[in-house]
């Protein structure tokens, strides 16, 4: 086969003749779009395209100009001599129309003319129509794009959306890891469905989510941000609204449930790997040498403040006569929020000089990202093993047993979360002590 540099665009190729029909074959190269990761895997996908070797063919089926598409030259020619051979044989059959006939097809010519189409066309764009159709009939499409349809947005692709709502998230506010988790979820969904947004099907999206690695949490964090794409297409109109969405019909992950074999098995599933034990904790904060770090060590342990939000802390938020951490609108994740400064750390607070306490808390680190890398350094020469959100989940674990479980309410309010968030992210499933949960806010 030819290349796409040995030949130009819409150069005529190959001709195939059946009958007294003619199809003529051209070289018409397609070029796409595609995105190229990063070069340091981190910024922006690069945008650029490719060109693919294409064959043309272009025909006429009554008045209408029809043309169809080929990867390979060979193929072309297959498929115009069999569209050939189907429109010869067809064009023959009219000598023999019966009068019954040739009166049918006078009134359906009529009937034809303010559609300014050829019977045939009428007939054959019909049958397409009623075939696309997956349940009832055209008439019953029609009566739904009446009552419906006038306030849906047609046609628009998933990248389409994508835009408005990125801008539409802009608008609103959101902060940069929100942002950040969009074009990689919703991102990822565009460019595996990048056609007309309202042809994806529920049975597509849950095989798209399998494809994805990782465990279920990361497999419902996809899910989670697509259903939220699909909320804002319906509220725009890119859906029809109060049906139910593709997105929303998808199956929600699970982790398989562990069988348990032995009671070796128990006593592994009954050690506390997603929270710090007290003595853990007291030999992070004996390490020496990184004082700047420690303030950011101890808000994470003893307020449960998120570490995204502790990097936006600043001190005069840290209200320490009143024993409260005003978590502004700008810092919190969700909402705004007051966090008690519990003994422990009021304790702390005070030992460090008032000449310190100004500018951010975290005045080394400018990202989360880098800050839990700092963390993972202090944990290495502490000896002790980083668990992955585990400072949070101690906080919660500890002070709900503290204060009881009909003060759940009051727990997630202080972390900025749900109660329904707090049992499934937070909660250690270990069996925790009174006692340990003291030794905790005795740090």
């Amino acid at each position: 086969m030819d290349s796409v540099a040995t030949k130009e665009e819409g150069t005529p190729v190959a001709e195939v003749t059946v009958g007294s029909v003619t199809i003529s074959i051209s070289f018409a190269p397609v070029t796409v779009k595609v995105l190229r990761p990063a070069a340091d895997g981190q910024g922006e996908p690069e945008k650029t395209t490719k060109t693919y070797d294409s064959y043309e063919l272009s025909y006429y089926e009554g008045s209408e100009r029809r043309q169809r598409r080929a990867k390979t030259l060979d193929k072309a020619k297959a498929r115009a001599k069999e569209i050939a051979t189907r429109l010869n044989k067809d064009g023959a059959r009219a000598e023999f129309m019966s009068e019954k006939d040739r009166r049918i097809y006078v009134m359906a010519n009529l009937a034809c003319k303010p559609l300014k189409l050829e019977v045939d066309e009428v007939c054959r764009r019909y049958w397409e129509l009623q075939s696309r159709l997956k349940d009832g009939t055209l008439e019953q499409a029609v009566d739904f794009m009446n009552d419906h349809g006038q306030q849906v947005r047609h046609g628009a692709t998933s990248d389409d959306i994508l835009q408005e709502y990125l801008v539409h998230l802009t608008k609103r506010g959101v902060g940069n890891y929100h942002m950040r988790d969009t074009k990689r979820y919703v991102g990822g969904f565009v460019k595996a469905f990048p056609g007309v947004f309202s042809h994806v099907q529920t049975a597509a999206i849950d095989k798209y989510l399998a494809t994805i690695g990782g465990k279920a949490g990361n497999k419902n964090n996809h899910r989670d941000a697509i259903i939220s794409f699909y909320n804002f297409a319906e509220q725009k109109g890119f859906l029809p609204f109060g049906l139910r969405l593709a997105a929303k019909g998808t199956t929600e992950f699970f982790e398989a449930r562990q069988v348990i074999t032995s009671e070796a098995d128990v006593l592994a599933l009954m050690e506390p790997t997603d929270i710090y034990s007290p003595e853990e904790a007291r030999r992070l904060l004996a390490v020496k040498g990184m004082s700047r770090l420690m303030p950011s060590l101890e808000f994470k342990m003893l307020s449960g403040v998120r570490t995204e939000e502790i990097v936006r802390l600043w001190w005069p938020m840290v209200v320490e006569d009143k024993r409260v951490i005003r978590v502004l609108e700008a810092v919190g994740k969700i909402n705004p929020r007051q966090v008690p400064i519990l003994p422990a750390l009021d304790r702390r607070l005070k030992a460090i000089p008032e000449a310190a306490k100004h500018d951010r808390i975290c005045v080394d680190w400018n990202s989360a990202n880098t800050l839990y890398h700092a963390w993972q350094r202090l944990c290495e020469k502490a000896g002790v093993t980083y668990r992955h959100n585990a400072f949070r989940n101690s906080y919660f674990t500890y002070r709900l047993v503290i204060l009881g479980n009909d003060k759940i309410n009051q727990v997630a309010e202080e972390g900025g979360t749900s109660v329904a968030m707090l049992k499934k992210n937070y909660l250690s499933r270990a069996p925790v002590s009174m006692a340990q949960a003291e030794e905790w806010f005795s740090l």
